[in-house]
């Protein structure tokens, strides 16, 4: 087993193994996050049912009081203003990508795994950027042995079939040598397709608490890894432990 596959499997077991992860890391975009003001202290209790922790460079500067068995630690790699809408105090007048890290910082920060954004439905010029990023992050990532995460967001405003956009994105994702994919949920149909097509983990993002058993149990039937939540979940009104339990069982009874 070399390294990358190593670092992979602390927080991916394997196909029949199901895991959780967290990204707290939109602070970068938003600012202090409702329900992590308290940062360590919020994140304190789950950290030994999670599998994988996504944080900021900052954020995981300030994970210290871990355990080996505790959740890796994956960093954020780039930055978009893309999770702002209209109410943020700031508009985005335009959209930015930025990346804010290289493959030897994120080593350097003591990261299991790197992840990135693959933003669909903005100016071509942004698809680009991210393919590119996707294949340099991919390739400097296999010589130092640090695993790259893509999550695909198809949230711009030019995408008009949402299941096909994330069926392209982790085409893209794959293609540009991603280790592990990230989709929101795109409806049972996108979902076998890319359960068809991906020959690497991924991992469903779901879409609210009340679909979430469903979504789950589809993601899970044709091959998903486990699931992907994002900082929402801790102020949804969700039991974060009830759910993590929840896909940990399932993983336990294979079903």
């Amino acid at each position: 087993m070399n390294s990358l596959e190593y670092r992979l499997k602390e927080f991916i077991q394997g196909p029949d193994q199901r895991a959780v992860l967290l990204d707290v890391s939109a602070g970068l975009s938003l600012g202090v996050l409702p329900g992590l003001e308290h940062f360590n202290s919020a994140l304190q209790p789950l950290l030994s049912g999670l599998d994988g922790l996504v944080c900021s460079p900052g954020q995981i500067r300030r994970m210290t009081n871990r355990t080996r068995s505790d959740a890796a630690l994956l960093v954020r790699m780039d930055w978009s203003n893309t999770l702002r809408n209209a109410s943020f105090p700031i508009p985005p007048k335009s959209v930015e990508h930025i990346s804010i890290l290289t493959a030897v910082d994120a080593l350097e920060l003591g990261a299991t795994a790197m992840v990135m954004s693959f933003l669909l439905g903005y100016d071509e010029v942004i698809e680009a950027d991210c393919l590119k990023s996707t294949v340099q992050l991919a390739l400097t990532g296999k010589e130092l042995g640090l695993p790259l995460v893509v999550e695909v967001l198809p949230n711009g405003p030019r995408v008009s079939l949402p299941g096909k956009a994330v069926e392209l994105g982790a085409s893209y994702a794959l293609e540009g040598g991603a280790d592990v994919v990230i989709v929101p949920y795109p409806g049972i149909d996108s979902l076998k397709t890319i359960g068809s097509m991906l020959s690497i983990p991924w991992l469903l993002k779901p879409g609210s608490g009340a679909s979430f058993d469903v979504e789950c149990a589809q993601a899970f039937g044709v091959g998903a890894s486990g699931v992907w939540l994002d900082h929402t979940w801790l102020t949804n009104g969700s039991n974060l432990e009830k759910i993590i339990g929840a896909v940990h069982k399932s993983r336990e009874a294979g079903g």
